[in-house]
């Protein structure tokens, strides 16, 4: 077929699908299966466009010394993408500030420019599917480094032929989380309405999955962004719909009330988990009521106030409305851990808790309890240990889980190193304690959690008040003192 014959093809089928109410994305979807096109071009061919109106188009939008022409177009539309040489002949690899142009001018994301609107499931280095329990095929182990440089994320694509690898800096990386652009990425995705309940739940579930990989509070202007926009939507669907949206937003805020947490900032923490409950009530949601309620006796567990995290734990198990059995088991680990705050470990209903949580599925169930799982048990049952006086215990449950972790979950790894830091020091062993705390607190410097922060603040006094005169103690002071005054 002839080049005009192939234009005229793609305009038929663009006019017929656009006709049938099919988005930019579907339309490219299409032309790029059926013509074997990349997506750079389809994408171009979805909204109508020469190489060389693009071109006008850019120059007129990003004018410059040095304007774009249609060869420029034909030599980003020519590269293969990500995997393949970055230039040639014909062929030229667009650079970020470039795909993030087109991607403007297209009215799609950067990522479908790279991949195309369809995305086989990320995998981790090990091939194993992504995302598990979060984006663990990143490498972001030099995140939030003290030389200030912009760290590279790498995240390996699974495609029919292989593994193409793509990298991205935490700057761009943000930008595409602020954008939904990561949304298309997750395993088992296929193109849905970008104003619909599923697409939100998809541009949470991005931000829930790399929560680890930039600091809390740039997902907080990002999802602060969507809650915006499912707003707006909201006013334009049925009520059904709406009402749906309105669930979707209590999850939203769900997550924001944690980012709130990890950033130190209870009362804002506090005031998203009522505008949580607000909106879940509205929608029905009653397990996202009880889960709020559970946040607030976590933070009450956190403020070391046993009698309140036992009655909040107390009163979730006794919610008039069923449960998820998940839930029954994290209200049974609260209650747990505020008997341990006591003095007395209640290995009964630690033990229900596992049982109860080791039902999760991740195929049922609200999506917001999908990181709750074997880790969080055994983690839970080693922190009662640590505050009923029998440190030791904990010592090797959390020596193990730390060393399970992927290297990019600093989050997680502060947390963890804190806890077996606060168990060290009850267990009389400063010099361990002190090294475990260091460790941590770099990593909650990666992550950026203040929360993680405040309890080494926590061992700190601890450790310098008993043992004042160790080396290590006060190296991890030292350090404590110059992040906190920075």
């Amino acid at each position: 077929m002839t080049d005009a014959g192939i234009r005229r093809q793609i305009n038929d089928l663009r006019t017929a699908l656009h006709r049938q109410g099919a988005s930019t994305r579907q339309i490219a979807a299409v032309i790029s299966e059926r013509l074997h096109l990349n997506p750079r071009v389809a994408f171009r061919h979805a909204v109508g466009l020469s190489q060389a109106q693009v071109a006008d188009l850019y120059n007129r939008r990003w004018p410059s010394e040095h304007p774009k022409t249609f060869k420029q177009i034909s030599y980003w539309e020519c590269w293969q993408g990500p995997g393949s040489p970055a230039s040639s002949a014909s062929a030229r690899a667009p650079s970020y500030e470039d795909l993030v142009r087109l991607a403007a001018l297209y009215g799609c994301l950067v990522d479908d420019l790279l991949l195309g609107p369809r995305r086989a499931p990320i995998t981790t280095a090990a091939g194993t599917p992504w995302p598990a329990e979060g984006l663990s095929g990143a490498d972001a182990s030099n995140y939030a480094d003290e030389t200030g440089h912009d760290a590279l994320i790498t995240v390996a694509i699974l495609t029919g032929e292989g593994t193409t690898t793509v990298r991205l800096s935490r700057r761009q990386f943000t930008e595409l989380l602020a954008a939904g652009g990561l949304v298309a990425m997750l395993p088992g995705t296929e193109p849905v309405p970008e104003r619909g309940a599923a697409y939100f739940r998809q541009v949470l579930s991005a931000h829930q999955c790399g929560h680890h990989l930039i600091d809390p509070a740039a997902h907080i202007t990002a999802l602060s962004r969507q809650l915006g926009r499912i707003e707006h939507s909201r006013g334009a669907v049925s009520r059904a719909d709406a009402r749906e949206l309105r669930q979707v937003q209590s999850e939203y805020a769900e997550h924001v009330s944690w980012l709130y947490r990890e950033l130190g900032h209870l009362a804002a923490c506090r005031a998203w988990i009522e505008r949580a409950v607000t909106w879940a009530l509205e929608a029905g949601d009653t397990s996202m009521v009880t889960y709020m309620m559970l946040r607030n006796a976590s933070i009450a567990l956190d403020q070391r106030d046993p009698a309140q995290a036992i009655d909040l734990a107390r009163a979730a198990q006794h919610a008039p409305w069923q449960l998820p059995p998940v839930l029954q088991g994290v209200a049974k680990a609260y209650e747990a851990r505020g008997h341990a705050l006591t003095g007395t470990v209640a290995s009964a209903e630690l033990d229900d808790a596992t049982r109860l949580i080791a039902t999760r599925s991740v195929t049922s169930g609200p999506a917001y309890l999908r990181f709750f799982g074997a880790d969080f048990a055994d983690v839970q049952r080693a922190t009662c240990y640590v505050d009923a006086g029998t440190p030791a215990r904990a010592v090797t449950i959390l020596q193990s889980k730390i060393t399970a972790l992927p290297v990019s979950h600093h989050r997680d790894r502060a947390a963890y190193l804190a806890r077996l830091g606060t168990a060290h020091a009850a267990d009389q062993v400063p010099d361990a304690a002190a090294i475990a705390a260091m460790g941590s607190l770099g990593e909650a410097r990666r992550a950026g959690s203040e929360h993680v922060l405040a309890e080494l603040g926590q061992i700190d006094r601890v450790l310098t008040t008993r043992w004042p005169g160790q080396e290590n103690v006060r190296q991890f002071h030292d350090a404590l003192q110059s992040t906190t005054a920075a």
